[in-house]
């Protein structure tokens, strides 16, 4: 299939070629959907011509795509006669050996790399089939990354011994037949070149070609013709001297063990060939020490004898020297019995203990664990921890013997052995994360920068300022470096591009804190010292997986390209290290794509809308039940989409920036929403049949989100941040146009944070939720037009989710969720006057939802079967000793 820029296959939009190989031609190409370019390979048309082959294509894609690993490049896809997948940019390994030999380690971190990548894939019953230089490629984060894995497995065509012989087609579906032959001439292994049926090992001795020639710069296999090249990989002789003279000993017995051509006495398992060369790597001199002989002479005994000797007398002269680094060990730890792990985690600077949260299904709200690393049982450290809208984010004491949690609109601290929590102070509004040193001080921060307070107490003062010109929305997640008075700590902005880790100073005015961006993040870092060494790591998250990059603490500066270092860590809150070298990390969360689901009031499914989709954080059902407008995307760049009864999904919004919190007009012809695309959050509206353009509603110096719309028509509630009043909620008069005073009035402003106000059906009463009790919970006011609020019920008790309540169309029912995300149905009555009953919990909702309005029906994004993986603690131990430097 031929394509130039400009052509679509499907949603993809074909932007030039990339090249061209064996198994087809490759494009860059946008994805018009989602906002990114792929690569796209479309197959040979003689291939698409044969349903047999079409069809097995098919089957193979869905196998690969199930790969996920940080070095595969991702197959997102199938459209038409052409894969869809990830774009990586970088250079080929057959770019790079083309310059020359690679230098041992560098040779060797690459190699890893693959190997790691193999060994997920063999795991999953994968096998490529065409490993070659010109299928491995190196980023520029120092990132390899292995492509076309698999392809192999669906092709077939005629071999032909013209053209680039390095770069030679696979030439059949048919992997495990007899008489087939498949792979790129000079890297196939020789069960390859002689049709047999081939397995795993087939991939490792196409491993031990490519390291073979990273290390001599020159091809293992290199005829006239491709005939030549298959004669030579069937029977010419392998001169295993031609390696250079510095490659390790083990690395040159692993080399050998990869090329034997009698698959059965091959090396058997890709993850040996990682395992030895990671201890290489991590410690070279130790990794080149070989286990005893058999059979050893007198005369062996004898050197051996003496070179222990010589060994131990030079310990006693350097007994100052550094042992050689430990051996990595990894363990998992579960959660606690009938219980769940939820948001954080931290381990105590010591690597002895880690506190986490989790929740048991007959608990209305998370507990604070704490374990001995060494002990088989954890324990509650504080009950109930979660409150208003605010995580916990716990974090450690310098001497590991208090932890620091936030609760119930607090910052305290409690003993680590247990006991009374301590208050500290308030917890600052967005708050996120905290740090604190051995001079006592504590630092944390959120929607108005870091503070800095007293362990023992006190009143916060200021370390950091938002700076407006760049749309900053806060600071959070400090992390102190081992000085104790710098710290990192990130900056998140409405222009997404702003968003990253930032060094600060205990010692500089907030206005004069350093503003130069030290790495592009969403998420909070930390840093990771390296025990006897001057440079130290960066810890952070890069599209789920954790990525440790050199990093100077004298200087300041990074010191080196990020490399990987766990895989599948979810979220906020998801690692931690300690100061001795151990590594916590959470896995296992559920993927990103959902699909909207209907339930009834006891939770069983009703049946699923639409297609599996990437569903932000807000959600709305059109006033008659048929259609549902949902965010999705990345929270910076997020779209509002529209779903169907019949489950036709179609795009509503299109700006680059931020559109969300879609709510309908009372009729179900409009949506208003709020939109960064001016700077701050401003309201739009545009007609729900997508007829029209996007129209401003309101704009002002204020970010602000819609929450209700009268069923009248005549007013819209809606809720505004302010740096000193926080969230406010203000009531838009008309907001279609219509006649009268369009100015914008404060319904409830007080210094309390007030949000998601929702009108009753009558138009009579606004429920909206308020931390005023130092948690969120649900109110009513009655409402009159021009009149401030009078009177006020409160309606839940134990909390309360953003982005609730909800009423009954007739009004005699309030619905929530509360800070666990269960259903929580309330009877009410406004006459004569209001009066609500006791909440009663249903089932646990997604984190976003929507009610129809006779109260029988729910919707919300929620995983399909089998799409989630447990949740799981990794704990990693003396992790950095096998980190070796990128080359930058």
């Amino acid at each position: 299939m031929s394509l130039s820029a400009g052509d679509k296959l499907g949603p993809y939009e074909i932007l030039g070629p990339l090249g061209a190989g064996g198994m087809g031609e490759v494009y860059r190409a946008r994805d018009t959907k989602l906002k990114r370019e792929v690569a796209l390979k479309a197959l040979p048309e003689a291939f698409a011509r044969d349903p047999d082959r079409m069809a097995r294509f098919q089957r193979e894609a869905e196998v690969l795509a199930s790969l996920n690993h940080p070095n595969i490049a991702h197959i997102y896809g199938v459209e038409e006669c052409a894969f869809v997948m990830e774009l990586v940019e970088g250079e080929t390994l057959t770019q790079i050996v083309a310059r020359g030999p690679l230098p041992v380690e560098t040779a060797l971190d690459y190699a890893k790399q693959m190997a790691d990548a193999l060994e997920a894939a063999h795991e999953k019953g994968v096998v490529h089939r065409d490993v070659k230089p010109a299928n491995v490629m190196l980023t520029a984060a120092g990132l390899i990354k292995v492509l076309d894995f698999g392809l192999a497995a669906v092709m077939q065509g005629p071999a032909s011994s013209a053209g680039d012989r390095t770069n030679s087609p696979t030439l059949t579906m048919r992997a495990t037949e007899m008489g087939v032959i498949m792979g790129t001439a000079g890297y196939m292994s020789p069960e390859q070149a002689a049709g047999k049926a081939v397995d795993k090992r087939a991939d490792i001795w196409s491993f031990g070609v490519v390291l073979w020639e990273m290390l001599t710069g020159q091809r293992l296999f290199e005829g006239e013709t491709m005939s030549h090249t298959l004669a030579d990989v069937l029977r010419a002789p392998i001169e295993f001297d031609r390696l250079p003279k510095k490659t390790p000993a083990a690395i040159r017995e692993l080399v050998k063990r990869c090329l034997d051509r009698d698959v059965k006495t091959r090396l058997r398992d890709i993850g040996e060939a990682r395992v030895a060369i990671q201890r290489w790597l991590a410690n070279p001199v130790s990794a080149e020490i070989a286990p005893a002989r058999p059979r050893m002479g007198w005369v062996a005994i004898a050197v051996a004898v003496v070179a222990v000797a010589f060994a131990a007398a030079i310990a006693l002269v350097h007994f100052r020297e550094e042992p050689p680094v430990a051996e990595t060990a990894r363990f998992e730890i579960a959660p606690p019995p009938s219980a769940q792990f939820t948001c954080c985690l931290s381990i105590s600077p010591d690597g002895r203990k880690i506190v986490f949260t989790a929740q048991k299904s007959t608990d209305a709200r998370p507990n604070l664990w704490v374990r001995a690393l060494d002990a088989v049982e954890a324990k509650v450290l504080v009950q109930n921890v979660t409150g208003g809208l605010t995580l916990p984010d716990p974090f450690w004491s310098p001497d590991s013997q208090f932890v620091a949690i936030s609760t119930n609109g607090k910052l305290k601290k409690v003993e680590a052995s247990g006991g009374p929590a301590q208050t500290i102070c308030d917890t600052p509004p967005g708050f996120v994360g905290g740090a604190w040193n051995p001079d006592g001080v504590i630092i944390t921060g959120g929607t108005g920068g870091l503070i800095r307070v007293p362990a023992a107490g006190g009143e916060p003062s200021p370390l950091t300022t938002l700076d407006p010109s760049r749309q900053e929305r806060d600071h959070i997640g400090p992390a102190f470096l081992p000085d104790g008075r710098h710290f990192l700590y990130l900056r998140r902005s409405d222009r997404g591009q702003n968003n990253g880790i930032y060094v600060g100073s205990l010692d500089a005015k907030p206005e004069q804190q350093d503003t130069r961006r030290l790495l592009a993040a969403d998420l909070p870092a930390v840093y990771a010292a390296s025990p006897g060494a001057s440079t130290g790591h960066i810890l952070f998250l890069r599209e789920n997986t954790l990525m440790a990059q050199p990093f100077d603490a004298g200087k300041m500066a990074l010191a080196g390209d990020a490399v990987p270092v766990g895989e599948s860590v979810q979220g906020h809150g998801a690692f931690a290290v300690s100061t001795t070298g151990t590594l916590i990390y959470r896995t296992g969360a559920a993927g990103a794509n959902r699909w909207l689901t209907w339930f009834d009031r006891q939770g069983k499914t009703l049946g699923q809308l639409g297609d599996p989709a990437d569903y932000g954080a807000s959600l709305a059902l059109s006033p008659d039940g048929t259609r549902v407008a949902s965010t999705r995307g990345p929270s910076a760049t997020s779209d509002i989409w529209l779903v169907d009864s019949r489950g036709v999904s179609s795009r509503f919004t299109f700006d680059p920036a931020s559109d969300r919190e879609p709510i309908w007009s009372p009729d179900g012809t409009r949506i208003i929403f709020a939109s960064n695309r001016a700077g701050h959050y401003d309201l739009y509206q545009k007609p729900a049949n997508l007829a029209g353009d996007d129209a401003l509603v309101l704009k002002s110096d204020e970010d602000k989100y819609p929450a209700s719309w009268s069923r009248d028509g005549h007013f819209l509630i809606f809720w505004a941040v302010n740096p000193i009043t926080h969230a406010d909620l203000w009531v838009l008069p008309e907001p279609a146009g219509g006649p009268g005073d369009h100015q914008p009035v404060p319904w409830l402003r007080t210094e309390f944070n007030e949000r998601d106000g929702r009108f009753s059906p009558d138009g009579h009463w606004i429920a909206y939720l308020s931390d005023e009790s130092g948690r969120y919970e649900v109110y009513v006011r009655p409402f009159m037009p021009g009149n401030s609020p009078a009177g006020k019920w409160q309606v839940s008790k134990d909390g309360a989710s953003p982005l609730t309540p909800r009423w009954r169309s007739d009004g005699k029912e309030l619905f929530f969720s509360n800070t666990t995300g269960i259903l929580m149905a309330v009877e009410v009555s406004t006459t004569p006057v209001f009066h609500s009953g006791n909440p009663e919990p249903s089932f646990r909702l997604p984190g976003v939802w929507d009610v129809t309005g006779d109260g029988k029906r729910f919707v919300g994004p929620a995983e399909a079967a089998g799409d989630s993986a447990p949740v799981t603690i990794k704990v990693a131990l003396n992790w950095a000793a096998r980190l070796t430097p990128a080359p930058r």
